[in-house]
């Protein structure tokens, strides 16, 4: 297995992997329990543009390789929080048409994740996700290595920070380095925000505030 930067080419099989990956996720399901399509489509669909999203703003999107098989990924915000641009933004209001509730679900769900958010700039890390055939082969754990030095390198970056609706993955993040900064409920889903800090760079300058159509 290897780990390289996401390509264009690279976005469905990504987002097919990482919709395997979310299929029982609680976060997932209360995002998407509405879509007339099924949470499952829509999940990839979710998926998919966050990718392209990422890609475009050159962004973090890391995925998992095995021979020519992508089998994972895991993508998220360096210390710049880029609002969306054309036509991202305009595809992100589809979903949300197609979704009922779904924007006041996703401004509950960013209202908590900015209430524990570190105050020095960090990166963040909205997705990670590995197809169900490689979990437990040490799959997720290169990805998450493999973002964290992104932010490590960083000499503006304090840490990575991300938010887990899974109690497996909040056990994963803890044995890896991360400490428990919130916890939180949406309508019956428990959402842990955590944090593990950078030992490298410095880290003065300025806060950059989230922006843009979603936190994922």
């Amino acid at each position: 297995m290897r780990i390289e930067d996401a390509t264009t080419a690279d976005v469905e099989p990504a987002a097919e992997a990482l919709s395997a990956a979310f299929a029982h996720d609680a976060l997932i399901a209360y995002f998407f329990r509405t879509c007339p399509e099924g949470v499952g489509p829509a999940s990839s669909r979710f998926f998919s543009l966050l990718l392209r999203v990422r890609i475009a703003l050159a962004m973090p999107a890391l995925v998992l390789r095995e021979a020519e098989r992508v089998l994972g990924a895991a993508m998220g915000y360096d210390c710049e929080r880029p609002a969306w641009p054309e036509p991202f933004a305009g595809e992100w209001a589809r979903l949300e048409a197609d979704t009922p509730g779904l924007a006041g679900r996703m401004a509950a769900y960013e209202a908590l994740c900015r209430s524990h958010e570190p105050a020095p700039p960090h990166y963040y890390l909205g997705v990670l996700g590995v197809d169900p055939s490689v979990q437990g082969r040490g799959a997720g754990k290169a990805l998450l290595e493999a973002f964290c030095r992104r932010s490590a390198l960083d000499p503006l970056s304090a840490g990575v920070y991300l938010d887990t609706a899974n109690p497996s993955s909040l056990e994963f993040y803890l044995r890896n380095g991360f400490v428990v900064r919130g916890e939180d409920d949406l309508e019956g889903t428990p959402l842990w925000c955590v944090f593990r800090s950078d030992a490298v760079g410095s880290h003065g300058g300025r806060h950059a505030e989230a922006k843009g159509a979603t936190r994922g």
